[in-house]
């Protein structure tokens, strides 16, 4: 095997492939990618057995084609510390060479041929949606997944077809976070729903691709692949069933207040400064024109901040996990939201639009 290729090109590329490749794995084979050498593309592959990448490098020049096998980790640090444009790739009997213009690495290979089969796509995909519009619900549910549930279904994203539209669902049980969008194209044999693991979405994120670049969605049995520019993403789904979510999304919520994304962030972000393991909550006071926000640490302090609010109903103390909080602020990506509330006992709803709806569990205020 002998060519050369664009750097940057390929920095993007080993991003999310040493995402997949597993560095702490006890297996050693599945620390390597697979590096595939054709006459007009360069084929990068990773994989955990469980989910699987693989990425085209265009921007080459293939003396001679071949396949071997290479740690990822290795690789991709040595790319991306390297400051040439154009590097090149040659190698040996056990080695990979990789050269820029003033520097030589040499990495110890093996036979591609132990490595494991990933997935294809074979066929039409069931569904295609805008990458920028994809990137966005994944955004704004990915977050509230559960992290190592007993809950096994709760650990990844509700994906549901319905006519020519996706929705995301995540929840972690104290909060639920719910996206819809558009798709440009569904075949009429669509699956109706499956479970994404929260890491192949985490991947899936890396994917550097144009706004309006169209993602192939095709699930089969237990496996989702998504084809997006030159990559090919493929996930085993999640088994279980998700909650009936549709049930806890309040209806009855007589308490609407508008709030400054980022001046709600900033406060919140204040606010939050004095909490701690015993005292988690901060206290949001809702009245004519004005939100208070309070936090108390005990044997650390307490700290006020107020902002302005366009509320309306009756004044209205609850206490919130601001770190819930911040983080869906940190993804709606509008200039104001709408935060609805029916009592202190209750969930609060934020909402952007008719795209995006957030619930979330307030905290008792006794120990906010």
């Amino acid at each position: 095997m002998k060519l050369r290729f664009n750097r940057l090109e390929m920095v993007d590329a080993l991003s999310g492939l040493c995402s997949v490749a597993g560095a702490r794995t006890p297996k050693e084979i599945l620390k390597c990618l697979r590096v595939e050498a054709r006459p007009d593309v360069l084929l990068l592959t990773a994989t955990d057995l469980e989910l699987s990448l693989r990425c085209a490098v265009t921007q080459i020049e293939v003396e001679e084609p071949g396949e071997r096998l290479v740690v990822a980790d290795t690789l991709g640090k040595i790319v991306r510390e390297c400051s040439d444009e154009l590097l090149s790739i040659e190698t040996d009997e056990s080695m990979l060479h990789v050269r820029g213009a003033s520097s030589h690495f040499q990495i110890m290979t093996q036979d591609a041929a132990e490595f494991p089969p990933v997935s294809v796509m074979e066929g039409e995909p069931d569904f295609s949606i805008e990458h920028g519009l994809l990137c966005r619900l994944v955004a704004w549910t990915v977050f509230a997944a559960a992290r190592d549930s007993t809950r096994y279904a709760i650990n990844g994203v509700l994906w549901q077809v319905e006519g020519d539209t996706l929705t995301l669902t995540a929840t972690d049980g104290r909060r639920l976070s719910v996206g819809r969008g558009k798709l440009s194209s569904a075949s009429s044999t669509a699956p109706p729903s499956a479970i994404v693991p929260a890491k192949a979405l985490g991947v899936f994120n890396r994917l550097s691709a144009e706004a309006d670049v169209q993602v192939g969605v095709k699930i089969t049995g237990n496996q989702l692949l998504m084809s997006v520019g030159g990559a090919l993403l493929g996930s085993s789904l999640l088994e279980g069933r998700f909650p009936k979510y549709q049930d806890v999304i309040p209806t009855d919520c007589d308490r609407q207040v508008r709030l400054n994304t980022s001046e709600f962030l900033s406060s919140l972000k204040q606010a939050a400064l004095l909490t701690n393991e015993e005292s988690k909550g901060v206290r949001l006071l809702f009245s004519d024109g004005n939100l208070t926000l309070s936090s108390r640490a005990p044997e650390q302090g307490e700290a006020t901040i107020m902002m302005s609010a366009v509320f309306e109903g009756e004044p209205l103390e609850i206490g919130f996990n601001p770190v819930f909080l911040l983080d869906v602020l940190r993804v709606v990506h509008t200039d104001e939201i709408t935060f609805e509330l029916k009592e202190a006992n209750r969930p609060g709803v934020v909402r952007v639009d008719d795209d995006f709806v957030y619930v979330i569990m307030p905290v008792n205020l006794s120990s906010a």
